[in-house]
């Protein structure tokens, strides 16, 4: 198995990209910690998971939090001792209760906050924790989820574009940053349109072709994998390395 003794965290994996990367991480044979906002989610995602007691952890953690997310890390460190892989997965292009599909010039400063916040914020402070246990470990790797909208802008997605912008900046900064230490930080978007659950349940996609969460699953854990030891500061997208690799996108309706 290409995880097998290694540990993981993803953020906001009790559903969507997140949790496939759990259970393509899992079946690796990595040890894991799950993460999200609400513990019953992340306890119900646990058991679905059916792991051994040592090799799960769930936790409930704002990754928007400075202290949250320090608990979060002292909650790894504790039980597994060590950390190899982060992967930065919480975000939302809109918040769930609203507003959504808003111009700039209409975006209130509170909506543009929660959105950098999560996305951008969020992959700070968990990337900054996570260092403090990678580094002396002399190892370890960091996984961006990104987005197109991180490589091009969208209209009425522009804190969402702002942000995963900031995401790929930010990956260039750590992998430059932390290459003396073996630790190698990559960013990852999918390629399009994702049918996750908060997605299929937009009324104007249902009965849309999109991409299947599962995409994001192949070109994980080879990031997440010694496969990619070397491989730092660069930007995957999860269509185009399943093509290069011979492999299947999946698709589905949402």
């Amino acid at each position: 198995m290409k995880l097998d003794g290694k540990v993981a965290l993803v953020t906001g994996s009790a559903r969507g990209l997140g949790w496939e990367m759990i259970q393509a991480f899992a079946e690796e044979g990595a040890k894991i910690t799950l993460c999200d906002l609400s513990q019953s989610d992340v306890n119900e995602a646990a058991a679905k998971l059916g792991l051994p007691a040592e090799r799960i952890l769930g936790v409930k953690a704002d990754v928007t939090s400075e202290p949250d997310v320090g608990a979060l890390f002292r909650h790894v460190q504790d039980k597994f001792k060590r950390l190899d892989l982060l992967v930065n997965n919480a975000g939302f292009a809109w918040p769930r209760g609203g507003p959504v599909n808003l111009e700039l010039a209409e975006t209130p400063l509170d909506v543009w906050l929660k959105i950098l916040g999560t996305n951008l914020t969020g992959t700070f402070l968990c990337s900054r924790e996570a260092l403090k246990i990678m580094r002396p470990e002399c190892g370890g790797s960091i996984i961006n989820i990104s987005s197109p909208q991180g490589k091009k802008a969208k209209v009425l997605r522009g804190p969402y574009c702002a942000a995963k912008f900031g995401v790929e900046g930010l990956t260039q900064a750590l992998a430059l940053e932390n290459a003396a230490y073996n630790i190698r930080v990559n960013s990852l978007d999918p390629g399009g349109i994702v049918a996750t659950e908060a997605i299929r349940n937009i009324p104007g996609n249902r009965g849309t072709r999109m991409l299947a969460p599962e995409i994001v699953r192949p070109c994980a854990v080879y990031l997440a994998s010694d496969e990619s030891i070397g491989v730092t500061g660069e930007s995957f997208v999860c269509t185009d390395w399943n093509r290069e690799q011979g492999l299947e996108i999946p698709y589905t309706v949402a």
